[in-house]
């Protein structure tokens, strides 16, 4: 950041409306990163009407890629965004010297937000000393806006997301809000009062509550289903802003059935076992996880088949 650009613009973050997608890493069949997959995975994002990524965060695997690997798949995402396509850069890790340089990478190469997670091992032992860990990751990041991604489920110290926000107000450089994936919904309307009052962002980051997260007052989403099955999901933001409950509680009712047996088999490996199936083979999960075997596979697109999500293009065979 020059001394000419002391601070960045967080209407960048606050102007994104609908569904972010939470992108998976492309892996090879050995495992390998495998960056030339990119091009194609943003042409399908922005066919399906997706106009942001979120990048290197649970869904992506972050934690089990190395520095290195993480910032070439920032690098790679960078370079095919233009000027439609936002990229939030996660740079959340157990190592702060990693979360540093991964926040000064992202700087470096001008991507539009800045995002960490709660570290998963060791605990601070109040909130302000977790935001200021949160603070020095977001100075290395140059100001640019910083989310908070909160996600108890990932262990570690979690505190109520709105004692997080509260504190976090002046203290963390360019804090824009939160990333909220938890069932919490009280600490959602009580984080959301606290954003319409100090023009934060809230991002709800449960898929299969979409609908709860619009209804309290969120106005946009992180999440991995969007990455290769948004349409449902864009059917609900469309339904609600125009003010049709019933069609709202329809399509988000389609992302349930579709959540099922994510859950069921596990996110990461159905995730991508369904991206192919929308046209962008990005290989197996990493080690120790593993892709659905062939009869996994063939009990998800049966279940799946009968949703008619448009740009899942699920045939009546195991077979994408």
């Amino acid at each position: 950041m020059t001394d000419d650009d002391s601070s960045y613009d967080a209407s960048v973050l606050k102007d994104i409306r609908g569904p972010v997608a939470a992108v998976h890493t492309p892996f090879d069949e050995k495992g390998s990163l495998w960056t030339k997959v990119i091009p194609a995975y943003a042409a399908h994002l922005r066919g399906s009407g997706i106009g942001a990524v979120y990048v290197c965060g649970s869904t992506g695997e972050s934690l089990a890629l190395s520095v290195a690997e993480r910032r070439a798949i920032l690098e790679a995402w960078k370079s095919v965004s233009g000027d439609d396509l936002r990229v939030i850069a996660h740079v959340g890790s157990n190592a702060m010297p990693d979360c540093l340089e991964l926040a000064r990478h992202a700087d470096s190469i001008g991507v539009d937000g800045i995002s960490a997670m709660n570290p998963t091992f060791g605990r601070a032992a109040d909130v302000g000393a977790l935001v200021a860990h949160h603070a020095q990751i977001a100075e290395a990041g140059g100001g640019r806006p910083y989310l908070i991604y909160e996600i108890s489920a990932f262990g570690g110290v979690a505190f109520p997301a709105s004692e997080v926000v509260a504190t976090s107000l002046g203290r963390v450089p360019g804090f824009a809000g939160l990333k909220f994936t938890s069932s919490d919904l009280i600490q959602l309307q009580l984080s959301l009062e606290l954003a319409v009052e100090n023009d934060l962002r809230i991002f709800f980051g449960s898929d299969e509550q979409l609908l709860a997260g619009l209804v309290l007052g969120c106005t946009a989403a992180i999440g991995s289903t969007y990455g290769y099955a948004p349409e449902p999901a864009l059917a609900v933001f469309a339904a609600f802003e125009r003010g049709d409950l019933e069609a709202a509680r329809i399509a988000q009712l389609r992302i349930a059935k579709l959540v099922v047996p994510l859950l069921r088999h596990g996110v990461l490996r159905t995730g991508r076992a369904l991206l192919e199936c929308a046209g962008v083979p990005i290989g197996p999960p990493r080690s120790p996880e593993r892709g659905l075997d062939p009869k996994e596979r063939a009990r998800v697109l049966a279940e799946l088949s009968t949703l008619g999500i448009r740009g899942l293009n699920l045939p009546e065979t195991d077979q994408c």
